[in-house]
């Protein structure tokens, strides 16, 4: 029962956390404004103007929306791929916070990085997880 439990706080973790990530193309895609956010990048925003630096922040953002909805669903389900596909999403995330520093309020920022390294030790560094995936 206890393992249960914590499968579903750590999914639920994992899914709203994959949710909270629209936060970053919805602006893109002109479909919201947040107060305080940008979807400037001083990577690609002179390279590729202010199309195409949309463009592939819908792209890196959108990335770990589905990876870590798809994560939680695939540790509830007990699927061994839960592990690579949440850390492939958090690096991602990782590397979408670190272009577009300013598409999130900056608390939302200073949460996304906190939960996605969380996410990085507790599966990569201390091997959390292949048990309570049935691998």
């Amino acid at each position: 029962m206890e393992t249960m439990l914590v499968k579903v706080v750590v999914a639920g973790v994992l899914g709203a956390h994959g949710i909270g990530h629209v936060l970053g193309w919805l602006p893109a895609l002109g479909l919201a404004r947040f107060e305080g956010t940008s979807g400037g990048s001083w990577l690609v925003g002179g390279l590729l103007g202010d199309g195409g630096s949309r463009l592939v922040a819908v792209a890196l953002f959108a990335v770990p929306t589905v990876g870590f909805l798809a994560a939680a669903v695939g540790l509830l389900l007990g699927q061994a791929w839960w592990r690579p596909v949440a850390v492939a999403s958090a690096g991602m995330s990782l590397a979408a916070t670190a272009i577009f520093p300013h598409a999130f309020p900056a608390g939302s920022t200073v949460g996304s990085i906190a939960v996605n390294l969380l996410v990085l030790y507790a599966i990569v560094v201390a091997g959390w997880g292949a048990e309570a995936a049935g691998a």
